[in-house]
């Protein structure tokens, strides 16, 4: 029998006003490991690369540069839109992101993303990023702490 593509996960997600238990899909079967190649930091030949940010995302690179580094941008929870040179993020170098440890989430999160469906959560992959296939195979406690990241950072 074949392994489904999708596993149901579970997170119990703290709230100021008791706990929430959060139901997620994730994709299964992944290995990645980031080999630090800075392909998900620009426009790849399928697709430009828009980095969106959240206003906790803004106030975390605010702190490390008084550089001008986004455009405001309207959707979603969204409010910002990295800047790029030439087709590159403005904080990406020879030596790598510049600003790594206050990266945004979309960065902290690459490959994957997340989805909301109704009550649920989905996390997709991108197929084209250099480091799928390498590392080890990840489990739902991978993507349960990609969903906390993501709920925390998003005030969920």
């Amino acid at each position: 029998m074949d392994e489904p593509l999708l596993h149901l996960g579970f997170l119990t997600y703290e709230r100021e006003v008791g706990s929430e238990e959060v139901e997620f899909y994730y994709p299964s079967g992944v290995q990645w490991n980031c080999i630090q190649c800075g392909a998900c930091c620009g426009d790849v030949d399928k697709r430009e690369r828009m980095i969106r940010l959240l206003d906790k995302d803004l106030n975390r690179i605010e702190e490390v540069t008084d550089e001008e580094f986004f455009e405001d941008w309207e959707e979603g929870s969204f409010t910002g839109l990295m800047l790029k040179e030439e087709g590159k993020c403005v904080f990406l170098t020879d030596e790598g992101c510049r600003i790594y440890d206050h990266r945004a989430l979309l960065c902290r999160m690459y490959p994957f993303w997340l989805e909301r469906q109704g009550k649920l959560f989905m996390f997709g992959v991108d197929e084209d990023c250099p480091g799928r296939g390498k590392g080890e195979l990840l489990d739902e406690d991978f993507f349960r702490d990609l969903l906390q990241m993501a709920l925390e950072a998003m005030d969920y």
